[in-house]
């Protein structure tokens, strides 16, 4: 989610949010591959708009290192092989950028060998925005799918108790090396309950049916759906999504059910236990690459053609995303200044350096 053009912000250029990211880790005892990686993703996801998965998340994940709650270096543990190509791999409780990366390399290592691979991951944390390692994949020349479950998010159909996290979707599909990948990126939520932590740390209303209330109530405002619950997208169809990603990111890998994923927020008795589980496909199993490349060009020249609504754009999905990495590579990128605050007082509080801002600031 954007931020709104009233929130007073500052910009910091790609590179300087990176590094300071990466140092504030290794300060909390992070080895540095592991500070690069997470750092990676965290800004990866501010530079293309998704700021509710970005360095919004780094206080969370910091303050869960010092109190013990994550593992700086955690041991990785992948089960004993039952399958060509699959594989369940324990996280060891370590940060979720870092579990779910050695995931998809993984993914797309068996991938490239097998010709397909599935992944399912238990004891993660939260990973930020999935679509990112779905993007690295396609990258190198690999499909991936990429499914998380969360804490209690959304309710069940009929239901007014959040029981399934918002339970994101991921895709990326490889468009040769002159074109970023075709990047799909959905919550089974009607939206990320991410943007609703941002409406209520900036004390903003959230819109007319995003949630309810804990009595099960529509409500826009933002601390009293945190208490209650996210609507799932498409009613019941979002809600037999969120099943689909449960099973495939908890059940089949052994990670927290429902409730049994512990909200990072405001649950401190233990690991979340977050569940992740990652299909990577190799594209040259069905023919040239060239060909899917070309096919692809086709389905999106015939979806841009199609005449517009009145006052619209025919759009594909990333489209945004990419237009928001050109301007922030150019322009920096911005953080609402209470965060710019808040993200300075945790480097002093951890003894790491101060985040600069850009120039023109």
């Amino acid at each position: 989610m954007a931020l709104s053009a009233n929130v007073d912000t500052v910009s910091v250029s790609e590179a300087t949010l990176r590094e300071f990211v990466r140092h504030l880790f290794i300060a909390v005892d992070v080895p540095p591959e592991d500070a690069d990686i997470t750092a990676r993703v965290l800004v990866e996801a501010d530079l293309t708009g998704r700021h509710t998965h970005g360095v919004s998340r780094l206080p969370l994940y910091v303050n869960r290192l010092r109190r013990g709650l994550i593992d700086p270096r955690p041991s990785l543990t992948w089960e004993e092989p039952r399958f060509p190509g699959l594989r369940v791999l324990d996280g060891g409780n370590g940060l979720g950028p870092v579990v779910a990366w050695r995931a998809m390399e993984e993914a797309v290592g068996l991938s490239r060998l097998y010709g397909m691979a599935g992944i399912a991951v238990r004891q993660s944390n939260h990973a930020g925005a999935m679509s990112v390692y779905c993007e690295e994949a396609a990258r190198h020349g690999q499909i991936l799918l990429a499914l998380t479950n969360s804490p209690p998010g959304i309710p069940p159909w009929g239901g007014r108790t959040a029981f399934l996290g918002t339970n994101p979707i991921a895709v990326a599909f490889p468009r040769g090396e002159d074109k970023p990948p075709l990047v799909i990126d959905l919550a089974t939520s009607v939206v990320a309950r991410g943007n609703i932590i941002q409406a209520a740390r900036l004390h903003q209303p959230i819109p007319e049916g995003w949630a309810i209330d804990e009595d099960g109530y529509p409500t826009t405002d933002a601390e009293k759906a945190l208490k209650g619950a996210v609507l799932p997208m498409a009613g019941p169809k979002g809600y037999a999504l969120a099943i689909m990603v449960e099973i495939f990111s908890a059940v089949l890998s052994g990670a927290g059910i429902g409730p049994g994923v512990k909200n990072p927020y405001n649950d401190d008795s233990g690991p979340a236990n977050v569940g992740h589980f990652f299909w990577a496909l190799n594209p040259s199993g069905f023919g040239s690459t060239d060909d899917l490349y070309r096919s692809l060009a086709v389905l999106e020249a015939g979806l841009r053609g199609v005449p517009p609504m009145p006052g619209k754009i025919v759009r594909m999905p990333g489209d945004r995303a990419e237009e928001q990495r050109q301007q922030y590579r150019t322009q920096g990128i911005p953080l609402d200044r209470d965060l710019y605050n808040q993200l300075n007082s945790l480097a002093v509080a951890c003894g790491a350096p101060a985040l600069v801002p850009s120039q023109r600031e």
